[in-house]
């Protein structure tokens, strides 16, 4: 994370593939290297040290999206390549009877996407978008009984990255009063229209951890917190519940405007928190060599500062003399997720793993935009399992592939519908100091697919 066009948040695609593969339905299943995130009561159950290590590649390029130019589509996933990769690093060891402790860092949200710049409405809004969050996180497991585990972790958001460029059309520039060296008219603006400038945001770059995005800003300055339980109703069935707590992100970095000759830089500072959520439970051994789990999840954006009130970008040096800030409202509500997955034991060794999840679109239609690129989502996965541990001990290596395919139900947005997919294409201001985003001047239709392919290791001593 995932945090991009809405490259999907990671949120929503996991941080581990043994989860992913089983379509997120995980709450109630035996621990992984994702347990700190998915449910930390899920380490208790485990009598040997483990460390292992996830990397996901996420390709957002056949995502596409058509207004009254035509089709457009994304050439790289974000602006340092094709792919963007999201890790997951964690280990956790028994301290005494009954506790386990450990460490998992990860990237639990992220979107990314670099959109072609030639033509398309899409530009006045995103052009290009990057945003990941990764969270180091302390971990804790307790088996209280035979039967019940609970366990907690804490999520400290260690690095963030966020980049955005939104072009600036010509039909801006002519709308600005000539006091600002426009002339005060209205001209339309068309998917083709002439390109005059642009408005990016970086945050600072203070860390480089080598995979793309590459550069992060240093954080540890936020934290969330994970609660988790499972209680096995028998020896085939056990019921598993998680939560997670907001987590309160403010980004801070340099923003740069560019207009016709004129260039301006200022810091800037934004306040983007990432939502909490709930999910429970229940997985089954229905036969000796098959096992099925179905999750719900509800998470809370409507509470998330940014997405569920408005995004408020504030400029320490007001851009063009007077803008103060830049406010975008994405009025996101509540959403509902379902999770189902299935094992089948090929061999003693092998395990095939599929699953299914749907999730509900976040944002209404009159408030969708490039960067919250969003609409109903149906999410497939398989991937295989291979233990590789030695029968006497139970240590050794467990190898594990998936693949994700998420596919969005296509969604159109009429001319005018949306208040923020026109972006700058005209000067909006909505007090005398602050900058906000206009309404689509075209029908926009957009759908497609993410697709990742991803692979774990683990150790267990």
């Amino acid at each position: 994370m995932a945090v991009p066009a809405h490259a999907q948040y990671i949120q929503t695609m996991g941080v581990d593939e043994n989860c992913t593969a089983v379509g997120g339905a995980c709450t109630a299943l035996p621990p992984s290297l994702g347990s700190y995130y998915e449910n930390p009561s899920a380490i208790a159950d485990l009598a040997r040290p483990l460390i292992g290590f996830n990397a996901r590649a996420i390709d957002t390029t056949h995502l596409d999206l058509e207004d009254d130019d035509g089709n457009h589509n994304i050439p790289r996933t974000n602006t340092k390549g094709k792919y963007a990769v999201a890790p997951t690093l964690a280990f956790y060891t028994p301290i005494m009877k009954n506790v386990t402790v450990g460490i998992g860092v990860g990237a639990p949200f992220a979107i990314t996407a670099d959109w072609t710049n030639a033509s398309g409405i899409h530009r006045y809004d995103m052009s290009d978008q990057s945003l990941f969050i990764l969270d180091v996180s302390p971990t804790i497991g307790i088996k209280l009984t035979n039967r019940l585990s609970i366990g907690a972790s804490a999520s400290i958001t260690a690095f963030r990255h966020l980049t955005t460029q939104t072009l600036i059309p010509d039909s801006f520039g002519a709308a600005l009063p000539p006091s600002l060296g426009g002339a005060g008219t209205i001209i339309p603006t068309t998917p083709t229209s002439a390109i005059i400038g642009s408005i990016s945001l970086n945050t600072n770059k203070n860390f480089h951890i080598g995979l793309p995005p590459n550069d992060m800003e240093t954080a540890f300055d936020s934290v969330a917190g994970v609660f988790g339980l499972q209680y096995k109703l028998s020896d085939t069935v056990t019921l598993g519940f998680a939560a997670r707590t907001r987590t309160k992100n403010t980004f801070h970095g340099t923003a740069a405007l560019i207009v016709g000759g004129t260039s301006q830089t200022s810091p800037f500072a934004l306040r983007l928190d990432m939502p909490g959520h709930i999910q429970f439970g229940i997985a089954a051994k229905i036969t000796p060599r098959t096992t099925v789990s179905i999750d719900y999840q509800r998470t809370f954006w409507s509470d998330a500062v940014g997405f569920g009130s408005p995004a408020d970008i504030k400029f320490s040096t007001p851009l063009l003399g007077f803008i103060n800030k830049l406010e975008v409202s994405y009025k996101a509500h509540d959403t509902s997720n379902i999770h189902m997955g299935v094992q089948y034991a090929l061999t003693p060794r092998a395990t095939l793993m599929g699953g299914y999840a749907f999730n509900q679109s976040i944002f209404p239609s009159d408030a969708v935009d490039i960067l919250t690129y969003d609409s109903n989502r149906h999410i497939f996965s398989t991937g295989l399992r291979y233990d590789m541990r030695k029968d006497q001990t139970r240590s050794g290596l467990i190898l594990t592939g998936s693949f994700q395919w998420v596919q969005y139900e296509k969604r159109t947005i009429a001319t005018g519908e949306s208040a923020n997919l026109g972006g700058v294409s005209l000067p909006n201001l909505t007090a005398a100091d602050t900058l906000s985003f206009t309404s689509n001047r075209s029908p926009f239709t957009f759908g497609g697919s993410i697709r990742s392919l991803s692979m774990a290791i683990q150790y267990v001593f």
